[in-house]
């Protein structure tokens, strides 16, 4: 078989990433494949990475033994057309890119020459507020920290530019697209891709928006006193149908002025 381009969408986290990855999962597009081997039920590549990097693994991550996960992605993309695949996941921009490339590469699917990759950048403190929240939300990291404490102790790990520098140094070309306007930005980086314009739904998914206050007030308080994932869903679910609205686009108004 025949390597083909790879293009890697590497996020990062909350930069549209889940609206993305959802367009992806359900539609077929010409310019390249997108493989179902290593997808996580929401779109992404998650289950594909965490089978090749076990410190980033999760409880709930379905992890793949690495010869069977070559054996289903050599067996997928044999039966595709297109000469370009495309990975998406959001933990490409956590240091373990070159990884996942050189694993692709050394078992003859990716051209070591045609690697793109796809990164989105947003304004820090919006990004901030909205990482914030999904660690709220998430009930596997279930984070108790407030919004301060935890933009103090975290905020030299959110800058772009190392990001961009460690995928520069796994990938051929990396293609920057600003967040902004997020009205648009599913079709600008699927267009980004290689898909083509008439190839786009009519209608875009907006998925994985933050929660309003009141909820992200009360949810803290559960995981301070909760340590069971299962139960911190429950308790979840239940504070989404007794606060309403339960969902808001999340703002840096999260954090004080100082």
């Amino acid at each position: 078989m025949k390597p083909r381009r790879l293009i890697l969408h590497a996020g990062p986290h909350k930069t549209g990433t889940s609206s993305i990855q959802a367009v992806l999962r359900d539609h077929v597009f010409s310019a390249f494949h997108y493989p179902k081997t290593g997808q996580w039920p929401d779109g992404s590549h998650h289950n594909l990475v965490f089978s090749l990097v076990p410190e980033l693994r999760r409880g709930d991550a379905e992890v793949l033994d690495a010869a069977d996960l070559l054996e289903q992605l050599q067996r997928e993309l044999a039966d595709v057309q297109q000469q370009a695949f495309l990975i998406s996941s959001e933990f490409l921009s956590t240091g373990c890119a070159a990884r996942l490339v050189e694993w692709l590469v050394g078992h003859g699917l990716a051209d070591p020459d045609g690697i793109r990759a796809l990164l989105v950048e947003r304004d820090l403190l919006s990004r901030a507020a909205s990482l914030y929240n999904q660690a709220v939300k998430d009930p596997y990291v279930g984070e108790t920290r407030s919004p301060d404490a935890w933009l103090s102790e975290e905020a030299t790990s959110l800058r772009f530019e190392p990001i961009q520098a460690e995928l520069r140094s796994a990938v051929t070309a990396v293609d920057v697209l600003s967040y902004e306007p997020a009205e648009n930005l599913v079709q600008r980086v699927l267009m980004a891709a290689g898909a083509h314009q008439e190839e786009l739904p009519d209608k875009m998914p907006w998925t994985n928006i933050s929660m309003s206050e009141p909820v992200l007030k009360a949810l803290l308080e559960v995981n301070r006193t909760v340590a069971d994932p299962e139960e911190r869903i429950q308790r979840r679910n239940q504070l989404f149908h007794l606060l309403r609205p339960a969902f808001t686009p999340s703002s840096p108004r999260l954090f004080s002025d100082s």
